[in-house]
């Protein structure tokens, strides 16, 4: 979808930003040119006129010359719709008429936007999803709803700001002595009078009636206040329905807006921002909390590091201070916010597992947990370890051998070079499924996707039912969701497929039915309890013949099953070799001492057996 933003005033500036940030093709159109992205508009889906209502008509003439592929659709974000929609309707163009109850220095987040007539094309659903999924309000009302709601809405507050804004400028003694209500006011005033005069006569000429109605019901107010009862009644009529939330913070913030003349003013003024950072830090912290409980009721984990990363570079391109500390700080707040989540969900462990969601490594961190609230997503095993061994997570997830494909090697390699200890395992059975965005023939799919491992053990139902499809690696068996399209398929768990809501083709297609299963090692920093009847361990032997008979004799003589037994390269000189392997025994203080006598080094991975369930309460 290729937008053009007609218009870059402020508004114009924002929605630019938003859809430029989402990923979107945006380029900007206006009078000005050198606020010109481009000068043609042949290219675009979507036109937002953010101009002034007074010059939509000519906009309108403007693209009806324009040679369109076909006809964009045109977004109406003006205040007053019977002025805009005079000209829309004629126009010969679908569009979307929306109100943005927001300025362009606003954030789009917690903003009403009220949608007042949509003509049914898809771009629609996909602009109003990207605002909801942005936190803001979407309310429905008709246009005449709409200009009638916004004469009492925009009409009576501009005209108090405007009334009182001419008050003031008739008394400006005032300003000097004024409290924070008073300051307010006329900050808002401020607001509203720097603006397009043109906007605003438009908005008051729409709400003439009203405004009248509205002197007059103030004028009787002001003459049954009067009388001390009356004004009593009055006030305390209306304590019913008003509450004091949150207006001393609100005053508390008009003061920064103040120009602080002296050294004490200015150590008061930054007491004031401390302490409304420390306000606003518990606010968030609040915020999160309840996210933690919608987390808990949709199954989604608490921590997702690419959404956090987005928002501090988000926060980033709003400032010009210095990059390195703000995002040090804000990942603090993130991470404060985190544990306030966990904790409030009774969550005290965190578990790494391979990422995204739907890969088998979650598969099988889900049957241990029954949740995803604690899981933590990395893009590598050995992120997973790092992670264990810096204690940025509790516990870690990790494949070591498939019944097909053998030991994983970059877990080996992982384990003997960080400070981690295995505590339990646990089996998956693999089940591979054939899933595409829609229901398709088998002979339909050109281009299948998935992870070499995944690609390997269906190759014999590829080759008899795919073999004209082109096979495409991806990095995991989940990340092949984001890259179909109408005509390729991709090969992952059925539980992935679920989770990214896609159709399943075919069941179980992989070579080996109820013969693929991964064992997967289950990793905790040293120093937890060791217990259980499996040993696993690495060591190293003199380069000399029969050093590797004397290891295996220390086990042999004491009747230890050795279950695995592989050799792996040492990374110090080419022919040196170091050996993994896991003892079907707990070894004792006595065993380990023989084992050191015909050994260089060794090094106990863990001793563990197979679990059921991972505590994180």
């Amino acid at each position: 979808m290729k937008i053009l933003i007609y218009g870059m005033g402020s508004m114009g500036k924002l929605f630019h930003d938003f859809f430029s940030k989402k990923g979107y093709f945006v380029k900007g159109y206006d009078i000005d040119e050198r606020k010109r992205e481009v000068s043609s508009f042949e290219e675009f889906d979507v036109i937002f006129l953010c101009i002034p209502m007074s010059k939509i008509g000519e906009a309108v003439e403007k693209l009806k010359a324009v040679n369109f592929k076909t006809k964009p659709l045109l977004v109406d974000i003006s205040s007053v719709k019977k002025i805009s929609h005079e000209f829309l309707k004629n126009s010969g163009f679908d569009f979307l008429s929306i109100h943005p109850m927001f300025g362009g220095d606003t954030e789009i987040g917690f903003s009403n936007i009220l949608v007042i007539e949509k003509s049914g094309r898809e771009e629609e659903n996909v602009i109003l999803e990207e605002f909801k999924k942005s936190g803001a309000i979407l309310s429905k009302l008709s246009s005449e709803e709409h200009d009638n709601l916004m004469t009492k809405i925009q009409g009576i507050s501009h005209f108090l700001l405007m009334a009182f804004s001419n008050f003031v400028r008739m008394n400006t003694d005032c300003l000097k002595y004024a409290p924070p209500i008073f300051g307010v006011l006329y900050r808002l005033a401020g607001r509203i009078l720097n603006q397009d005069w043109e906007m605003y006569y438009m908005i008051q000429k729409n709400a003439e009636n009203v405004r009248e109605t509205f002197l007059k019901e103030t004028f009787d107010l002001h003459e049954t206040l009067k009388d001390t009862a009356t004004f009593r009644k009055f006030f305390e009529d209306l304590r019913e329905i008003y509450s004091d939330k949150e207006s001393s913070l609100l005053l508390e913030c008009f003061k920064l807006t103040q120009d602080p003349g002296s050294i004490e003013q200015l150590r008061a003024y930054i007491k004031i921002v401390d302490l409304i950072i420390l306000n606003m830090l518990k606010k968030r912290v609040d915020a999160a909390k309840k996210i933690a409980e919608f987390k808990a009721e949709v199954g989604e984990p608490i921590e997702k590091k690419e959404l956090e990363e987005e928002k501090i570079r988000e926060i980033l391109s709003k400032t010009d201070l210095n990059p390195l500390r703000v995002r040090r700080i804000f990942e603090e707040i993130i991470d404060l916010a985190k544990d306030e989540e966990y904790a409030h969900l009774g969550i005290s462990k965190k578990v790494a597992v391979l990422g995204p969601k739907g890969s088998f490594s979650e598969e099988v961190a889900l049957r241990l947990i029954n949740s995803r609230l604690p899981l933590i997503y990395y893009s590598t095993t050995d992120e997973i370890i790092k992670a264990v061994e810096m204690g940025e997570v509790d516990y870690g997830v990790v494949p070591i051998e498939n019944s097909i494909n053998g030991t994983v090697l970059p877990v080996l390699d992982a384990l003997m070079t960080h400070n981690v200890e295995v505590f339990g395992e646990a089996v998956l059975e693999v089940n591979h499924s054939l899933v595409a965005k829609r229901k398709m023939e088998l002979k339909e799919v050109r281009k299948v996707y998935s992870h070499p491992q995944a690609i390997a053990q269906c190759m014999g139902f590829i080759n008899n039912y795919l073999p004209h499809a082109e096979i495409k690696y991806t990095s995991s068996t989940s990340d092949a969701a984001t890259l179909l399209d109408d005509f390729s398929a991709a090969i992952m768990s059925e539980n992935a497929a679920k989770i990214y809501g896609l159709q399943i083709l075919r069941r179980n297609i992989q070579d080996l039915k109820d013969r693929n299963v991964t064992r997967f090692y289950v990793v905790r920093k040293i120093g937890g309890k060791k217990e259980g009847k499996i040993t696993s361990l690495f060591f190293g032997v003199q380069d000399r013949p029969g050093a590797l008979k004397d290891v295996l004799e220390v086990f042999y003589k004491k009747g230890f099953n050795l279950r695995k037994l592989e050799s792996r390269p040492a990374r110090t000189y080419l022919g040196d070799y170091i050996f993994f392997t896991e003892v079907e025994a707990a070894l004792s203080e006595e065993d380990l001492k023989e084992l050191k006598n015909v050994t260089t080094f060794y090094k106990i991975v863990g001793v563990f057996d197979k679990i059921e369930k991972l505590h994180v309460g």
